[in-house]
């Protein structure tokens, strides 16, 4: 009976332990260590890749990939722009160029090492810039040099992704890179607002679409909907909040990353989910949003079946061949098909999330494990001569000896052979081959993040890599032991001292150590290791551990419950008239209670308590600039918003908007006759400038000139602008003029009978 007890105890305590780790019910379905194992040197494919691919000096069938432009470019016509084929032997072939191709591949270059811009004698980071559509004012990267939007939301969206990563890896290659990212956010930030968003009152918009139409300001209604755009966009605007610290960007992606909240069916569409993962932990973590992470990755590690068009995550062995963690329509029919570049892109993505909620950093290593695994299928060097496409396999076996270009797919069972690489150009007639770049562009994603180490199977994972513009002041890594027994592994350290924190066991592991370090990982486990300088005190603030001013545990003490916060803090308008009133309005989270108190300060200054987040403030009769706080408590936390600064002015001066111009008589006019035009303003306090190109203006500057009319017949305009310190407004009419002097009818050219 005690030993009964005795393991009772022992497993309770044990799952308890466990239970820190949050299940994934499809990657639980995957095997711990994948059969046949056969890892490769990601980081030389990712190399190897982009030697071949950008190489411009290349000869043979279908080379070069890559070469550059002789023609000026479209939006800045002081570049040579780059072009690279989609695919190998695509139709016009040397004359494509895809953003969602050549950006990541200039990304993922640069995350394995490689520099961008010196590689092979040219600066390709500065290139890209043309992908910026300025000249047809879209305003935003977009697929090609020259097109528009409203068509497929994760072909007009992602390559903003991809811009930001690049931008945050080369901050200084280019002035016009800085103007461009915050364009981009305002651009991104206003598709929120015109679909509905706001944020006083807090209302999430409406993104059940296709696309959007940045020049019409309408969605694209028709076709399969992209829902999870939402999380790509919220992606770009709180990368924007992280360079720039305008909270309306932060706002922004708390907007879209609602919609998700609220969404109840699986939005999975292509890649763009995950981003919004990531942000979503990640602004758990250290905003103290409360997100449900885990009803998004059960999205994204689903079946595929009820999802828009079947898309998930794949788990299984295709004739001998473990698969899982493949990334493509995962229907579990027979009949699944996976893609290559979604395993790399949802790597990149994802991984970091284990850093900000470590409840997933079992599923995620055990799920990276499987996909570093299989992805190696998608190369040519990995399936027998049948089981791959005929014509791409001829040209790799020729031209690729060093297997760097993936097919662009892998299907589960074609014409009764299992599995195939292959891919969608050569049955759709758009390449000679299935051979993709567009595919093979992104493996620095997944290369950048995997190393192996010492024992077979255990991979060092960084998660700092691909968390741009992230929490990396560490080195932060993941390691899962996919064995049945304990494993020791060898770590060979920078130079220098440090000590190294678990993150999943709360424990500093060693300190002041250099060189190789040596620590054990139990069967089917996680560590999630931080090394730090040595010599460095861990702090406790609420659930962060920090060392040196930075966050080395973002849930100290398993703690994942977030105090209250404040969501947004806004003004109903930022220019008020003396001794008048404007309202102020504090929308909380995170409550625990449904009376919070609500403290209003002016320049730091209690002015009231009250328990709603709604209060009247009256302007001071002073004239100035006001800053206005809200600091909210509740059990003893308390959290302040940041200042709204309020301007106070004598007079309010508003905005002048003409609505109409008039004139003394009515239309038509006679030639060689004169006019006083007035106009209809909303205000008097303003300044008159009338113009026009036909006759002549006697006392312009005033509210009543006299318009000396042309001499001649036809159809004339006159214009007003008129402005005050609040801003201007331009108006203009045309008028008809006649020669009232001619009275004979004219001759008519043509008669119709309309009987």
């Amino acid at each position: 009976m005690k030993r009964n007890l005795f393991s009772t105890l022992f497993i309770g305590i044990a799952l308890l332990a466990f239970a820190r780790q949050i299940s994934i019910p499809r990657i639980d379905l995957m095997p711990n260590l994948p059969a046949p194992y056969v890892m490769r040197d990601w980081k030389q494919v990712a190399v190897d890749y982009d030697n071949l691919v950008f190489d411009i000096s290349k000869t043979g069938t279908y080379l070069p990939i890559t070469n550059i432009s002789t023609s000026n470019g479209l939006n800045y016509p002081t570049l040579k722009t780059i072009r690279m084929d989609t695919y190998v032997g695509q139709t016009d072939h040397g004359n494509v160029a895809e953003a969602i191709n050549i950006l990541p591949a200039i990304v993922g270059a640069s995350l394995v090492g490689v520099d961008k811009t010196t590689h092979l004698n040219t600066n390709w980071v500065a290139k890209i810039k043309d992908f910026y559509n300025l000249k047809n004012g879209q305003n935003v990267y977009l697929n090609s040099y020259s097109t528009g939007t409203g068509d497929d939301w994760w072909y007009e969206v992602m390559p903003n992704v991809f811009f930001y990563q690049l931008y945050s890896l080369y901050p200084t290659v280019d002035t016009d890179f800085g103007t461009q990212f915050t364009t981009i956010a305002d651009r991104e930030l206003k598709v929120l607002y015109q679909l509905g968003g706001t944020v006083q009152p807090w209302k999430v918009p409406s993104m059940n679409y296709r696309a959007f139409n940045l020049q019409t300001g309408l969605p694209n209604t028709t076709s399969v909907p992209e829902p999870e755009t939402a999380g790509s966009i919220a992606w770009v605007l709180y990368q924007a909040y992280n360079k720039t610290a305008n909270p309306k960007y932060l706002q922004g992606a708390e907007l879209a990353l609602d919609f998700l909240q609220n969404w109840t069916s699986n939005p999975s569409y292509e890649i763009q989910l995950p981003y919004g993962i990531v942000t979503a932990a990640r602004m758990n973590a250290v905003e103290g949003t409360s997100y449900d992470i885990q009803k998004m990755m059960n999205w994204t590690f689903s079946s595929g079946l009820n999802t828009l068009r079947g898309w998930g995550c794949i788990v299984g062995n295709w004739n001998g061949y473990d698969v899982s963690g493949l990334i493509g329509e995962a229907n579990d029919g027979g009949d699944d098909y996976a893609f290559s570049m979604n395993g790399f892109q949802h790597a990149a993505a994802l991984a970091p999330v284990a850093k900000y909620d470590k409840r997933y950093a079992r599923a995620i290593g055990k799920w990276l494990l499987n996909l570093a695994n299989s992805s190696r299928l998608f190369y040519r060097n990995a399936l027998p001569q049948a089981n791959q496409e005929p014509a791409s396999y001829a040209w790799a076996t020729q031209y690729d000896p060093k297997a760097c270009i993936p097919y662009e797919s892998m299907k589960q069972n074609w014409n009764g052979t299992q599995p195939v690489a292959m891919g969608d150009a050569v049955k759709g007639g758009w390449a000679a081959t299935d051979l993709s770049m567009y595919s093979g562009s992104a493996v620095g994603y997944l290369a950048a993040i995997i190393d192996t180490t010492n024992v077979e199977g255990i991979l060092q994972i960084d998660l700092n890599k691909t968390d741009f513009r992230g929490e990396n002041n560490y080195p932060n890594y993941l390691y899962y032991n996919p064995t049945t027994t304990s494993q020791t592994i060898n770590r060979t350290l920078a130079s220098g001292n440090y000590d190294v924190y678990d993150a999943i066991s709360e424990t500093v592991l060693q300190t002041n150590v250099s060189g190789t370090i040596h620590f054990n990982i139990d069967a089917d486990s996680v560590k999630l290791l931080v090394i730090y300088p040595a010599g460095q005190t861990t702090v406790l603030k609420g659930r962060f551990k920090t060392v040196g001013g930075h966050i080395i545990d973002f849930h100290a003490n398993n703690n994942y419950q977030n105090t209250i916060r404040i969501k947004a803090f806004s003004a109903s308008d930022t220019l008020v008239q003396k001794s008048n009133s404007l309202s102020l309005y504090c929308l909380t989270e995170n409550a625990l209670t449904s009376n919070p108190s609500f403290q209003w300060f002016q320049n730091d200054e209690l002015l009231t308590t009250t328990n709603t987040g709604n209060f009247s403030w009256q302007a001071p009769a002073t004239a100035g600039v006001y800053l206005l706080k809200c600091k909210v408590s509740e059990n003893g936390d308390t959290v302040t918003s940041a200042p709204i600064a309020v301007t106070v002015v004598d007079q309010l001066i508003i905005r002048p908007v003409i609505s109409d111009i008039s004139f003394s008589t009515s239309m038509p006019f006679d030639i060689h006759s004169s006019q006083t035009p007035g106009a209809t303003v909303n205000t008097t306090d303003v300044q008159y400038v009338w113009s026009t190109a036909d006759g002549t203006l006697t006392n312009p500057l005033t509210a009543s000139p006299t318009w000396n009319l042309p001499d001649a017949p036809g159809i004339y305009s006159v214009s007003l602008t008129v402005t005050n310190s609040s801003g201007s407004s331009t108006f203009s009419k045309s008028v008809l003029l006649k020669d009232f002097s001619v009275t004979a009818e004219p001759t008519p050219l043509i008669y119709y009978s309309f009987n």
